[in-house]
């Protein structure tokens, strides 16, 4: 029986941590009580104790019970932890005298004492026909450790491979362990053997693993070609292995032997070698450009990567080349080693490469002097972004975009006035776009600018003139003001656009007198929109309005009328009130007038609802629009208990469709009465406010039914369809969808509002009412827009 070693060990952390009361010189009590008659408990109980407090007084009658059934475990344990070597010596003369579980634990307590006086007596044990004393003296052994128990270990292992798994599988553990004990000690040479014995096929992985990795630190002359055989070969859990050691490995002699093979290694190896040529080696560029050149992109990432701690100004060349020919991921390491490589060099490699280098590469270097914040490459930069090349050009441009350098302002404002098109002239501006926002001296630049506007002709004043707005100075605006009287009309037409631009709104009443006083109908136009748009940044309420009116009141077409509306709506005063209400009545302008009192009247009512909701009324006298009478009513509230419910319903259902659960899933599944010329039954439903659909189908659930009626309208006329239902609804007037809510709900009354309009005589209802679990119920009714019953309409089912 193996002996159960970890429950003995919590039982002894027990006994450890109860109250120690036993006493040294209780100790002949306990030797009586284990002499005599007394009951197995109570001897074990004191030989737990004499464990603790035992001389050598105790070891005889501790060692007289060895080789009794029911104590020999508890004798054994209690000599195994005294450190006298009466107590070994007790225990390795009972050897001879037990067998069976008794035997085997006299073993695993030698081992554990590590008694290598006993390694004679145990190893003819290797060879006992009882399998467990064999297995208990391999794993003793195992912990003793040394040569002469590796030795026999060894030849057990070899003699009973492929006849006794248990002992062979105990062996094995145990020649690992004395394996490793030889190595810690210092003696590499005899850990090799049982490290070489253990790296056979029948070993498990485990085994295999650990055999192989103790064998690559104990063999240092063929330490090379084990990491070789592991790295380019089959076994997969080895090379998983050697993949590890080969990064933990400080050893520039074993790594050299890898290198001196790279073309055989697989990616994975190639890129361990790598690593661990960067931590060991005093000169890693040699493998860092042998992964460079390798045929795997990833091993030529993990190079680029590598270069960036290396200061190697050499490299330049060839990572232009990957950052500009490369996949995606490749051209992102180059691209990242570029931007952060430094040393000695370094910046003059890139000059050097960039000017021998193709445009690709060229484009590629122009962008890292961006990324590298490198502000002396402006000069070059400004160079490059003169050049014909387009991918050359825009790379200095964008460099010259992340460094917005105040110095490279005039240079780019030239050379955006000379661009051959608008096109080529867009990144320019974009770059002096980012100058402007981070230089903290804006009058500068303005003087900058002006200065470059008087000595341009008008076309190229037109294409840099937006950067007036962008420095937004007061040297900036009178200029842009000035060119909107400029003679050439184009240049006119910039600046209003400029000024429309403006960051706040201080051209407004230049450019409303533009509005009102320029015989150009194309110029007026641009500058009452401009008026418009910077009148909308005014933050002065009563201000920001009286531009919008003067807006309104110079512009001459719709258009810009109903933009100025949308603007005025923005305000929530009584007076921008006042002023968007009179041209609801406009029919040009009713619908945006409409929209823009509603939006105020909304932002009023929680201080003012009655005026909002005059305001409401006042607006769906004149406005139809869905949208518009939805807010409206939204504003002025629901119609409380006027108006008659529809009470005569037809009813078609229930309809359900295999696999489909719940009412949200069952809502645009069409069925027949929603399907055209299909004929369905229809039964007449008990007259009610609320159709009780529930109590029609009892018991129905995930399901649809469908409610029909027909209302004759004395004449054409708007109105509003009110639901409520449980769940969702969907609403057909004359077979055209006028409503879609897509709910899990209760009933409420008038849930739903949906304007609707009804033809002169017979119009055509229809209700889906979906159905999950519980209630399932609807009810509607029809208003006029003013909330009050359409005079003389009929319902018919």
């Amino acid at each position: 029986m193996k002996t159960n070693r970890p429950l003995f060990s919590v039982l002894l952390a027990l006994l450890l941590l109860a109250p120690l009361t036993v006493r040294a010189d209780d100790e002949q009590d306990l030797i009586a009580i284990l002499q005599s008659n007394a009951d197995v408990p109570a001897k074990c109980s004191a030989c737990q104790k004499l464990r603790l407090v035992g001389t050598v007084k105790s070891v005889p009658a501790l060692a007289a019970l060895l080789g009794q059934d029911r104590v020999s475990h508890a004798a054994r344990y209690a000599l195994e932890g005294m450190p006298f070597p009466e107590a070994v010596t007790a225990l390795r003369e009972a050897l001879g005298a037990t067998s069976g579980p008794n035997k085997a634990g006299l073993i695993d307590s030698l081992g554990w004492r590590r008694d290598t006086a006993s390694v004679p007596l145990l190893a003819p044990l290797l060879s006992d026909a009882d399998p467990m004393i064999a297995s208990a003296t391999a794993s003793a052994l195992g912990r003793i450790g040394g040569q002469d128990a590796t030795a026999a270990l060894l030849e057990a292992f070899n003699h009973t491979r492929g006849s006794r798994p248990p002992v062979h599988s105990a062996a094995m553990e145990a020649l690992l362990l004395c394996a490793e004990d030889l190595l810690a000690g210092g003696d590499a040479s005899a850990a090799a053997g049982p490290y070489r014995a253990l790296l056979t096929g029948d070993s498990p992985d485990r085994i295999r693993v650990a055999a192989w990795r103790g064998l690559v630190m104990a063999d240092a002359s063929g330490r090379a070609e084990l990491l070789l055989g592991a790295l380019t070969g089959v076994d997969r859990p080895l090379r998983v292995a050697a993949l590890k050691v080969v990064r933990e490995l400080k050893d520039p002699a074993a790594l050299e032997g890898c290198v001196r093979q790279w073309a055989a290694l697989p990616a994975e190896a190639q890129v361990a070698v790598l690593d661990a040529h960067i931590k060991v080696s005093p000169q890693p560029l040699e493998a860092v450009r042998l992964a460079a050149e390798s045929s795997h992109p990833s091993v030529r990432i993990a190079a680029w990567q590598a270069l960036a701690e290396l200061r190697d100004a050499s490299s330049i060349p060839a990572l232009a080349r990957a950052a500009a020919a490369a996949e995606a991921a490749e051209r992102d390491a180059a691209r990242e080693t570029l931007s952060r490589l430094r040393g000695p060099g370094v910046r003059e490699a890139m000059l050097e490469c960039l000017h021998n280098a193709q445009p690709p590469e060229q484009a590629e270097l122009l962008r890292a002097f961006g990324e590298r914040g490198d502000t002396q490459a402006a000069a070059v930069l400004l160079e490059n972004a003169a050049l014909p090349s387009e991918p050359v050009r825009l790379a200095a441009l964008e460099s010259l975009r992340k460094l917005a350098l105040p110095s490279t302002f005039t240079p780019l404002l030239d050379l955006a006035a000379k661009s051959e098109s608008d096109a080529q002239a867009e990144p320019v501006l974009k770059t002096l776009y980012a100058v402007t926002q981070a230089s903290p001296d804006k009058d500068q630049l303005t003087r900058s600018l002006l200065e470059t506007l008087g000595r341009i002709s008008a076309a190229e004043r037109c294409r840099v003139l937006p950067l007036l707005s962008d420095l937004g100075t007061a040297a900036a605006l009178e200029a842009a003001q000035a060119a909107t009287r400029d003679p050439d009309a184009q240049l006119a037409k910039q600046a209003v656009r400029v000024l429309a631009q403006w960051p706040n709104a201080a051209p407004a009443p230049v450019l409303l007198e533009l509005a009102r006083a320029n015989p150009d109908p194309a110029l007026a136009v641009l500058a009452v929109r401009g008026a418009i748009q910077v009148a909308s940044q005014e933050p002065d309420n009563a201000r920001r309005l009286e531009l919008l009116v003067q807006a309104m009141a110079a512009a001459s077409r719709a258009d810009e009328k109903k933009q100025a509306l949308g603007q005025i709506a923005q305000i929530p005063t009584a007076e921008a009130l006042k002023a968007v209400l009179p041209h609801v009545a406009e029919p040009a302008l009713a619908n945006e007038a409409g929209l823009a009192a509603l939006t105020i009247a909304g932002k009023l009512a929680a201080e003012n609802p009655k005026l909002a909701a005059e305001v409401a009324d006042q607006v769906l006298a004149q406005c139809r629009t869905p949208e518009i009478v939805k807010r409206a009513w939204a504003i002025r509230g629901k119609p409380g208990g006027a108006g008659p419910f529809i009470q005569d319903w037809l009813v078609c259902g229930p309809y359900r469709q295999d696999g489909v659960t719940g009412a949200l899933a069952l809502f645009d599944i069409p069925f027949g009465p929603e399907k055209p010329g299909q004929q369905v039954p229809w039964w007449t439903l008990p007259r009610a406010n609320v159709a009780n659909l529930g109590e029609r189908f009892p018991g129905q659930m995930n399901c649809v039914a469908y409610l029909k009626t027909r209302i004759f309208a004395p004449q054409d006329c708007d109105a509003a369809l009110l639901l409520g239902s449980d769940d969702g609804v969907k609403a057909w007037l004359n077979g055209a969808v006028v409503h879609a809510n897509n709910v899990d709900r209760g009933l409420v009354v008038d849930q739903d509002i949906a304007p609707i309009h009804l033809k002169q005589g017979p119009n055509e209802l229809l209700l889906k009412i979906t159905q999950g679990g519980g209630g399932w119920a609807a009810c509607a009714r029809i208003l006029g827009p003013d909330g009050k019953p359409v005079p003389d309409l009929r319902i018919e089912p």
